[in-house]
């Protein structure tokens, strides 16, 4: 139990700043809908990237935070507990020892609890939440091999520095995937036949490749086994998700010779025969499928009906942006973390907490 307890004090502390992060978004992106860059795509898909890289390296962030709030004149910390515990030392929280020491070691009683195996209902429901955990894992995995399958049996058609460029005949929609050390887009054999859709699609897909949008989606799949409970993990991969075709859409209607209305019709045809012939659900085009595909499409045309208009380049809003996730971010990750049980201030609480259990014995006795 030793050995897994700082192992479960990262996940949960994972999941905290995952939530944290949720919030910070949706508020972010509230703002945003108010600017001129409410449909901006391009920059509102850039800063979810650097909302995201801020929870990869929240862990960091707060090691940075902390050691901030050493120098302050207060010399301070931003944990939750040791606040807590001083501001009960100076007397501003009014409640007896044994009951506020109750109350802090709260999270570490959960976990010993979870732990512990005393509750058989606890236990069923965590074997319950590992099974459905191993069981997106097996699909990730299944997923993982049919798009190798289907990229080993297709035709290298052309190779680039980086890219190969392959064609297939056992897909319906286009796709981009990344292997060890190359990346691949894989196109339907049938659209050497109508040059122009080949030429939006190829567009569309390397554009993906170009933004880095593979590795990031490869990401989020290989999270979604540990996370798949945690509602946050779900708003911002939906949010990803959106953004990504929206951005990409932009992009490539902003490039030179790309006609916004041509490609507008070739997207609205690939999503009626995604959806009329029923492709796997790993090659789809993403998001047009489901209950919510009518709104999707409606974002995307206007999407590629505002893209000459929309300023995507903002250094300055980027970096305000990336600077308060990163603040927001280190200062929830430090705030959550396990400190020393053996500082100056948790050694008095312990003194207060003892003498009043000895003035409660002397008492009864």
């Amino acid at each position: 139990m030793t050995a897994v307890k700082p192992v479960l004090d990262a996940y949960l502390e994972l999941n905290f700043v995952l939530g944290l992060a949720a919030i910070v978004w949706l508020i972010a992106r509230g703002v945003l809908s108010r600017t001129s860059l409410s449909h901006g795509f391009v920059a509102q898909l850039r800063a979810l990237k650097a909302l995201c890289l801020c929870v990869v390296l929240s862990p960091f962030l707060a090691l940075g935070v902390s050691a901030l709030a050493t120098h302050t004149p207060a010399k301070g910390t931003v944990a939750i507990g040791d606040i807590a515990v001083a501001a009960y030392l100076r007397g501003d929280i009014a409640m007896p020892a044994t009951q506020f020491e109750a109350l802090l070691n709260t999270r570490q009683r959960w976990v010993e609890i979870l732990l512990g195996g005393e509750y058989p209902v606890l236990s069923v429901i965590l074997a319950l939440l590992a099974l459905v955990s191993l069981a997106y894992a097996i699909r990730v995995v299944r997923d993982g091999l049919a798009i190798r399958e289907t990229v080993d049996t297709s035709f290298l058609w052309r190779r680039s520095a980086k890219v190969d460029i392959r064609l297939s005949d056992r897909i319906a929609v286009p796709f981009a995937v990344r292997g060890l050390r190359r990346r691949h887009v894989v196109l339907p054999s049938h659209l050497l036949d109508t040059p122009r859709e080949l030429r939006f699609a190829l567009a569309h897909e390397l554009q993906h490749v170009r933004a880095g949008d593979v590795e990031w989606e490869l990401g989020f799949e290989l999270l979604r086994p540990l996370l798949f409970w945690n509602p946050a993990y779900l708003v911002l991969k939906y949010q990803f998700d959106r953004l990504r075709e929206l951005a990409c859409d932009q992009s490539v209607v902003a490039r030179k010779g790309i006609d916004a209305r041509d490609y507008t019709n070739c997207l609205l045809d690939y999503c009626a025969r995604t959806v009329v012939r029923g492709s796997p659900r790993v090659l789809n085009v993403a998001l047009v499928t489901g209950g919510k595909a009518k709104r999707v499409l409606r974002q995307r045309v206007i999407a590629l009906a505002d893209a000459p208009s929309v300023q995507t380049t903002m250094p300055a809003m980027f970096l305000g942006l990336t600077l308060v996730f990163a603040l927001v971010l280190g200062l929830g990750a430090a705030s959550v973390q396990q400190t020393e049980d053996w500082s100056h201030d948790r050694l008095m609480l312990s003194t207060v907490v003892n003498l009043e259990r000895l003035q409660a014995r002397n008492q009864g006795n």
